[in-house]
């Protein structure tokens, strides 16, 4: 990430989407629902993004797809890198492997795209909207390992659980994720997260989560979805900052509220 960092913890969440989806019917008017409870089939929304400068490739931020051509990311993924190129890498699973395979289901192979445009938030200052629309050259197959999330709707309960994803950093053991990771953060309330991080004002439209030992995004994780999850799963939040030590206990997560900039990314899908 930038300067705040995030942090997680590699969890198998079984049954935590139900049984099988067997009602996807029209893969194109559908978001936000997974093939299957299978690991592989988790988060199928989740983007990684390659920054090319000449022969040298580096990975340091995720994305969501929310349909064919766009995804959304933190505006800080795509101002502070350097890159010549930008590639969105989708169907994902296992970074070290070239087919994924677990418990004898196997994933497409990897899909790359490259990225057209890049729209930042007009009003990012570093600290405020940290978020950016991310314009793919060409339509993302959707597939069982491929599919959009569904843009948040409705108000959120006090006692809401998230569901972040990525491959960053794995708290408090400095080494990066391969696998896909999925973490559960507890949404926080906005007076007592400002409390934690009493020596910075926390950005206007944000959701906290987390705050468990251990738990949490962190370093690589940036730009990646905080979902939640109902009938359909909703991206609620991108991840954005958070302690400079991921998975510090009492220091919840940062997340860019995606609900507040609803009419900010119709208007960049419909340009």
């Amino acid at each position: 990430m930038s300067s705040l960092v995030f942090v997680f913890a590699v969890l198998c969440l079984s049954g935590v989407w139900g049984m099988k989806l067997d009602w996807w019917n029209n893969v194109d008017s559908k978001c936000g629902v997974e093939a299957s409870t299978h690991l592989v089939h988790h988060n199928p929304w989740l983007v990684y993004l390659e920054y090319w400068r000449k022969d040298l490739v580096d990975i340091r931020c995720a994305a969501t797809l929310i349909d064919k051509r766009h995804l959304i990311t933190a505006a800080h993924c795509i101002k502070k890198p350097r890159f010549k190129r930008l590639v969105a890498r989708l169907g994902e699973y296992d970074l070290l492997s070239d087919k994924d395979c677990v418990q004898g289901v196997c994933t497409d192979p990897l899909v790359k795209i490259d990225v057209a445009n890049v729209y930042v938030h007009p009003e990012y200052d570093g600290r405020e909207h940290d978020i950016a629309i991310v314009r793919l050259a060409e339509d993302a197959p959707y597939t069982d390992f491929i599919r959009p999330v569904c843009l948040p709707k409705g108000e959120l309960k006090t006692d809401t659980t998230f569901f972040a994803a990525g491959w960053g950093e794995i708290p408090m053991k400095g080494i990066y994720a391969h696998d896909k990771k999925i973490i559960p953060l507890p949404l926080w309330n906005k007076k007592d997260c400002q409390a934690s991080y009493k020596h910075i004002v926390l950005p206007e439209s944000v959701i906290c989560a987390g705050g468990q030992e251990g738990i949490d995004t962190c370093r690589g994780d940036s730009g990646g979805p905080l979902t939640r999850v109902q009938e359909t799963v909703e991206l609620f939040g991108v991840t954005s900052g958070g302690n400079a030590r991921c998975g510090t206990k009492n220091y919840p997560g940062i997340y860019t509220k995606v609900v507040d900039y609803l009419d900010w990314i119709e208007a960049v899908i419909k340009s």
